[in-house]
């Protein structure tokens, strides 16, 4: 019951984020990621994702992530459907956006929960994010912040990360951004660094 009232917020919020009619970003995302304890690679993915920003400065939005993984058994992969919701703080060229996001790690190999690979499992997290417009066609995205964890199992798994982003036109932008994570998967190892990736990406602005 936990879990289906947890699954039906998170519904709730990507609902409310499709019904906006302006303001509206889709986004396309690929990148991939390596281990940080020996430098090999760990899993590629693809995140599609959609967002709108209100004229009070609340973003709502929604994304489903596709992970293939390298060092599991053969065509092991991850899903990931999170819905979350922001307020920008802006300041001049300085944009600060602090964010909730819920999530559903779904799949044949989830890997949320160590001592059962195999489960779905929900999870939530905090973000922070300061953005520095540096001139009409490029914007520093200077840091990203993330705490990420499961309701029902240990999965601390917080990231930083960095990029720039260019706005070709009023509607289209690409961006290249580079991160660092670590994970408590709640085995006794404590928080370790787990993966560094670069991403780059599309966004369509409508």
């Amino acid at each position: 019951m936990f879990k289906f009232k947890l699954g039906a917020a998170a519904v709730a919020l990507m609902v409310f984020a499709g019904t906006a009619h302006a303001g509206n970003t889709l986004s396309f995302e690929f990148s991939p990621e390596w281990k940080i304890k020996d430098g090999t690679a760990a899993d590629d993915y693809v995140k599609l994702g959609y967002s709108h920003s209100f004229d009070n400065n609340f973003v709502v939005g929604t994304s489903i992530q596709h992970t293939w993984r390298f060092d599991a058994p053969l065509n092991s992969s991850v899903e990931q459907l999170e819905g979350n919701v922001g307020y920008k703080l802006k300041a001049g060229a300085l944009t600060i956006t602090p964010g909730f996001l819920l999530g559903y790690g779904f799949g044949n190999l989830p890997s949320i929960d160590h001592l059962a690979k195999a489960d779905a499992e929900l999870y939530y997290g905090l973000t922070i994010a300061a953005d520095v417009k540096l001139s009409d066609q490029f914007t520093w995205n200077a840091v990203s912040l993330r705490y990420r964890n499961a309701f029902n199992t240990t999965w601390i798994t917080p990231k930083i990360s960095t990029g720039i982003t260019w706005n070709i036109n009023k509607q289209n932008a690409v961006y290249i951004n580079g991160g660092y994570a670590w994970k408590d998967a709640g085995d006794g190892k404590g928080l370790l660094g787990d993966k560094w990736n670069v991403a780059v990406g599309y966004k369509f602005n409508f």
